[in-house]
């Protein structure tokens, strides 16, 4: 029977022959189609911002970021695009027993983490002396590795017979879980053959620390300019090649299984030429974009994006940048965006974050970047208009359709940012306080700003009035004043230094102690949103500082 797939590098189709006795079921068509369809036809319209890095979510997996995304590229093709924060290399089978020049340079004196793609050809055949050899040589480089052991199983007679799939995966992925620098991937196809479920080679979280994906954003299904609708949809290629689309599937996978991984890009990219000699720059910009910008601002736990930068002889697509100026632009430009890590062991400027997320954010030189995520199926290159309180403000042509917002125009309180595109239109209402702005959320909660000595204090959660007093989160006015902090959470104290003052405060008791003398609080301290908040004034007076209230502007003023 002929098996429907996606395709690897080679653009070509699995015909699978009854090698195994391993009977995969008959796919429902018609529904299936019918899921690609909503998958591919979804649109996408939203305005996001630059969010703080400890907002991004993190899993605890070996090697996972803390927050933001790796970026990584062909180790041998990535001077150009240095630095990067990871390296795209590759072991062949049972007979490569070392990492080739001078890939294997590059990455030794490199400060990046490598994914190593170890493809093999025989499920059956695995030496796992030869697996020794290899993982204690790659340990020798005493660098940060991703091994990606028998990938896209799902395209490849490696996932003939799912339960031995299964069975050498586990043993490989014990073996390398016994080096510390190691992670282990399971990195299936995208698309993969329709008949042939992510499900049947799972090997279990136990065995799994991220998963990862070969995203290729193909033009031409099987290279034929002629491919039909529904090919196109069921592969996500054409019209609907982009990365945005394609990883759907492995995102309804994990939420299906409960399975909580950071995930990566093993490997992908967008054909820059192909066989037919086209141009393909008008059709292959917006797709880079948005696998550079849109799979790190959608899918936060993607974790790792790898460009395939280079190309293959027998290929009829080929899908390096660097003898592609905008192709190589487009790549550089995101990597330097601030969303991504660029050397391994650093953290990103921001992470993205959707506008109605409730995001406060701090105006730098009186700008605030905004982003929109615009998807319409079957139109490629758009233009997104921003409106302010009504009037048009700004417009731009390419992903990620920044719009820099200068707030200094802008007056005290409400005001509202409108997107529109394509018949579609958002509206987003924030408060500007100062030099700060707070997408939707309710005036009272806003408004209340404070400074110390003049200067305003940028707090992650929002002070708020509790019985007259004004509560405010303690580490951030602690360190404003001055004092150092410290937080025992058996007994969840905290207690703060400053001098010869110790100001010691318990979650929930109305007294507060100034050197061991007590003082009895109208509120308490207490927690919200995860944050600790105290009194304003008491700690304030606590630290022989001056403390007023200003009614007009909801303002605490601090002086010391």
């Amino acid at each position: 029977m002929k098996k429907l797939c996606a395709f690897f590098c080679v653009i070509s189709i699995l015909v699978s022959v009854n090698v195994s006795a391993f009977n995969f079921p008959e796919p429902d068509w018609g529904a299936l189609l019918r899921q690609k369809e909503s998958m591919v036809k979804e649109t996408d319209f939203e305005l996001y911002v630059e969010g703080s890095v400890e907002s991004a979510p993190y899993y605890g997996a070996r090697l996972e970021p803390k927050s933001g995304a790796y970026i990584g590229i062909i180790a041998e093709n990535s001077e150009q695009f240095a630095p990067v924060s990871g390296y795209l290399t590759y072991v062949q089978d049972m007979w490569q027993d070392d990492l080739y020049y001078p890939a294997n340079e590059i990455i030794r004196n490199g400060n990046a983490a490598t994914m190593v793609g170890w493809t093999i050809d025989d499920i059956y055949n695995v030496n796992y002396d030869q697996v020794r050899k290899v993982l204690d040589t790659l340990n020798s480089y005493n660098k940060p590795m991703f091994i990606r052991f028998a990938n896209e199983m799902n395209v490849s007679a490696l996932g003939n017979d799912p339960n031995k799939y299964i069975e050498v995966f586990r043993t490989v992925a014990d073996m390398i879980h016994q080096y510390p620098n190691f992670a282990v991937v399971w990195s299936p196809n995208d698309m993969g053959a329709l008949d042939r479920p992510f499900e049947y080679f799972y090997p279990g979280d136990e065995y799994v620390d991220w998963i990862g994906v070969s995203c290729y954003s193909i033009k031409y299904f099987q290279g034929n300019q002629n491919t039909q609708y529904k090919d196109m949809v069921y592969f996500m290629t054409g019209d609907y090649a982009y990365a945005t689309n394609r990883v759907k599937p492995i995102i309804e996978f994990m939420e299906k299984n409960n399975i909580n991984k950071p995930l990566m890009i093993s490997e992908g990219g967008v054909p820059t030429n192909n066989k037919f000699g086209e141009d393909l720059q008008f059709w292959a910009s917006p797709r880079l974009r948005n696998m550079m910008y849109y799979l790190v601002m959608k899918y936060p736990q993607i974790k790792m994006v790898n460009y395939f930068n280079t190309h293959r002889a027998n290929e009829g697509e080929r899908f390096d940048i660097s003898d592609y100026p905008y192709g190589a632009e487009i790549f550089n430009e995101a990597k330097n965006s601030g969303a991504y890590i660029t050397e391994y062991g650093a953290a990103p400027e921001f992470v993205f974050k959707p506008a109605s997320g409730y995001e406060q954010l701090t105006a730098e030189n009186g700008i605030v970047p905004l982003y929109t995520l615009a998807y319409f199926a079957n139109q490629d290159n758009i233009t997104v208009n921003y409106e302010i309180d009504g009037t048009w403000y700004h417009s731009s042509n390419q992903i990620p359709y920044i719009c820099n917002l200068d707030i200094t125009g802008l007056g005290e309180g409400e005001h509202t940012v409108s997107i529109s595109s394509s018949g579609s239109s958002k509206s987003y209402k924030f408060y500007k306080r100062g030099n700060v702005i707070r997408f939707n959320a309710e005036p009272e909660n806003t408004g209340i700003r404070v400074t110390v000595n003049g200067n305003y204090i940028d707090f992650d959660t929002q002070p708020v009035i509790q019985n007259g007093r004004t509560l405010v989160p303690v580490r951030k006015i602690f360190e404003a004043l001055g004092a150092e902090v410290e937080w025992d959470e058996p007994t969840q104290t905290v207690k703060a230094t400053k001098g010869e003052i110790m100001v010691i405060l318990q979650i929930n008791n109305e007294k507060m102690y100034v050197n061991g003398a007590e003082k009895i609080l109208d509120v308490p301290a207490q927690l919200m949103e995860s944050r600790t908040l105290v009194p304003a004034r008491a700690v304030g007076e606590a630290f022989g500082c001056n403390v007023s209230w200003d009614d007009p502007t909801q303002t605490v003023i601090i002086l010391y």
